[in-house]
């Protein structure tokens, strides 16, 4: 099954979801779902060494405000 059937068929689950209380649960559920899978993704970056120094980092981010400001 792939995974815009799958999308489909939450979305078919939830429209039949009349209750606020289960909605609010699936909500936090989908939420800590995504963070687990951000942590999974970091964890895996340190380890493979796709990491910046912090001042790398703030460097950056100082070059993207200027060039966004300049627009």
């Amino acid at each position: 099954m792939s995974i815009a059937t799958k999308k489909l068929e939450l979305i078919d689950q939830l429209m039949k979801v009349d209750e606020e209380k289960t909605l609010a649960r699936m909500q936090e559920l989908f939420l800590q779902a995504e963070m687990e899978a951000r942590i999974t993704e970091s964890e895996d970056d340190i380890a493979a060494g796709n990491v910046v120094s912090l001042e790398e980092f703030t460097k950056g981010n100082k070059e993207w405000v200027k060039t966004r400001h300049s627009r």
